[in-house]
């Protein structure tokens, strides 16, 4: 006996899927992505969001560290840079140059959104938004307010949101000991640290 005919021999016990399973199975598969797809496009809108808070907070971490490092007084400046708002620690004292650290604002993301709440909602006394674009530090790594701030001492705030989409919004603050600290608020509610 040749193995063609072992296998003619044999009866076939195996069954495909019928067109009526398949569609079931495919439909299911539909509705499950139409129910997450839009969970997965928030959480990666608020992955985005704070990413950004993260990385702004970092950049003034930077000018606070090489103020110290160098015992003199550093800024983080706000500019545009190739058309998009950007954050930069001004190691020349004067304009951005490209050898100065520089945070680039995500295309998707506004800085001073409109509907976020209000920076006396952090629960921080004097608190203020960014004034003149400029966060200043001395030597000791402290708030320096006679270069940013005339004078007056206060807890700097810089808020965040993206555009186009409600994932809430984020804050930066920058109390006068230099402490650097992200917060998160929905469209309605207060800040709450993160």
């Amino acid at each position: 006996m040749t193995m063609k005919n072992k296998r003619k021999a044999r009866p076939s016990t195996q069954r495909g899927f019928s067109m009526i399973e398949l569609v079931v199975v495919v439909g299911i598969i539909l509705l499950l992505s139409a129910i997450s797809v839009p969970n997965i496009m928030r959480s990666m809108n608020i992955y985005r969001l704070n990413a950004t808070a993260t990385s702004l907070q970092n950049i003034i971490e930077v000018a606070r560290f090489n103020a110290v490092r160098l015992n003199t007084s550093i800024s983080v400046r706000q500019t545009v840079v190739s058309g998009q708002p950007a954050f930069y620690v001004d190691l020349a004292n004067g304009a951005y140059v490209s050898t100065d650290p520089v945070f680039l604002v995500p295309n998707y993301v506004q800085v001073t959104p409109t509907g976020a709440p209000a920076a006396s909602t952090t629960g921080l006394p004097n608190t203020n938004a960014l004034g003149s674009g400029c966060i200043a530090f001395n030597s000791r790594g402290v708030v320096d307010y006679t270069t940013c701030g005339g004078g007056v001492q206060s807890v700097w705030y810089i808020s965040l949101g993206m555009i186009g989409t409600n994932a809430g919004y984020r804050a930066i603050t920058v109390t006068p000991m230099g402490q650097a600290k992200v917060w998160s608020a929905t469209g309605s509610g207060g800040w709450s640290a993160m």
